[in-house]
C-alpha cells in the first residue's frame, strides 16, 4: 500500500471522527433539560403571565389570617427556620422566624415582612434551578406547606401528613393544568408562584386537622388515676384525717359523781319497849309518896 494512500485513509477516518464528534456533542447540547413545571409545554406567554403577578405581603400589621402565611411558615421550617406552632395568623413568633430567615439570607432587608424580597430568596432557596422541585415520594415540611396551599386555594381535601403520595400529585397536576403549566405532577419554581400568587380571601378554612404536627406538642401531663373507687368508703388519708384528738381528752371520769357516802340507814332509834296498857309497877318507895 502507498504511503500517499494510507495517508489518505488516515486524513478521511479523522475527518469522520471530527463529524461524528460534532454531531453527537450538538445532539447534546439540543438535548431538553429535565425540568420541574414542564417548562417545555408550558406557552411563553403563561410563564410571562404568572411571573408578573405581585407576590402578596404579609406583616405583624397585615397579619392574615391567611393560608400563605401558613404555607411560608412550613417552607421555612424545611429551610432550617422553625416557627414552634405554625398557624394562619402572621404572629410575633413568625415575625422573629422570617427576621432570622432574612439575617441568615444577608442579601435582602431585614424587616420581618413576607414581602417580594422574602418570598424571592425563599423560591431561590427552595428552587435553586428549573430542575429542582418538590415531586412524588418527597416527605417533611415543604409537603405540609404545598398541601395547605392546595386544601386552602384549591379545595383539594387533602390530609396534611407531609407525604407527596399519589392524590398530591394529582393536586398538583389539577392546578398545573388550570393555569396552563406543562403538566407533570412536580411543583417546581413556575408553580410555586402559581399557588402563592393566587389569591383567596383566607384560606384557612379549608383545611383539614393536621394529621401530623412537625413539632410535637409537650405529652399531656397525666394526673395519676385515683385508685378505683370501691363502695365502701376510701381509707383515710384521702381526705387528709386528723390525727385522732386523744379521745377528746376525756375528763377524768368524776368518782362516780362522788356519791355522799350512804347516811347510815337513817339511824333508826331504838323502839321504845312496847307500851303496856297496865303501869310499870313504880319502885317500892315511890308508889308510897304516890299514895300519900
Amino acid at each position: 500500500m502507498s504511503e500517499q494512500f494510507s495517508s489518505g485513509i488516515a486524513r478521511r477516518a479523522i475527518s469522520l471522527a471530527t463529524a461524528g464528534a460534532f454531531v453527537f456533542g450538538g445532539m447534546f447540547m439540543l438535548a431538553p433539560t429535565a425540568s420541574a413545571d414542564d417548562l417545555d409545554r408550558t406557552p411563553a406567554e403563561v410563564i410571562e403571565q404568572i411571573e408578573a403577578r405581585a407576590w402578596p405581603e404579609w406583616s405583624v400589621d397585615n397579619p392574615g389570617p391567611n393560608i400563605d402565611i401558613l404555607a411560608a411558615q412550613y417552607f421555612l421550617s424545611h429551610l432550617g427556620f422553625e416557627t414552634e406552632r405554625p398557624g394562619c395568623l402572621f404572629t410575633e413568633e413568625v415575625e422573629a422566624t422570617v427576621i432570622a430567615f432574612e439575617e441568615d439570607a444577608g442579601t435582602i432587608p431585614v424587616d420581618g415582612v413576607l414581602d417580594v424580597d422574602t418570598w424571592v430568596k425563599m423560591r431561590n432557596e427552595l428552587f435553586p434551578s428549573e430542575a429542582d422541585g418538590i415531586r412524588p415520594g418527597d416527605q417533611g415540611d415543604a409537603v405540609r406547606a404545598l398541601q395547605s396551599l392546595l386544601n386552602g386555594k384549591y379545595d383539594a381535601g387533602l390530609d396534611i401528613d407531609g407525604f407527596y403520595g399519589p392524590e398530591t400529585e394529582e393536586a398538583v397536576r389539577e392546578v398545573q393544568r388550570g393555569a396552563g403549566i406543562g403538566v407533570d405532577g412536580i411543583y417546581g419554581r413556575l408553580t410555586f408562584k402559581e399557588t402563592i400568587t393566587e389569591q383567596v380571601e383566607n384560606g384557612c378554612v379549608s383545611i383539614p386537622e393536621l394529621t401530623e404536627r412537625p413539632v410535637e406538642a409537650p405529652a399531656e401531663e397525666v394526673v395519676p388515676e385515683a385508685p378505683a373507687t370501691v363502695d365502701q368508703p376510701v381509707e383515710a388519708p384521702a381526705q387528709e384525717v386528723a390525727p385522732e384528738a386523744p379521745a377528746q381528752e376525756t375528763a377524768p371520769e368524776a368518782p362516780a359523781q362522788e356519791t355522799a357516802p350512804e347516811a347510815p340507814a337513817q339511824e333508826v332509834a331504838p323502839e321504845a319497849p312496847a307500851a303496856v296498857d297496865q303501869p310499870m309497877d313504880a319502885p317500892a318507895g315511890e308508889v308510897e309518896g304516890a299514895r300519900g
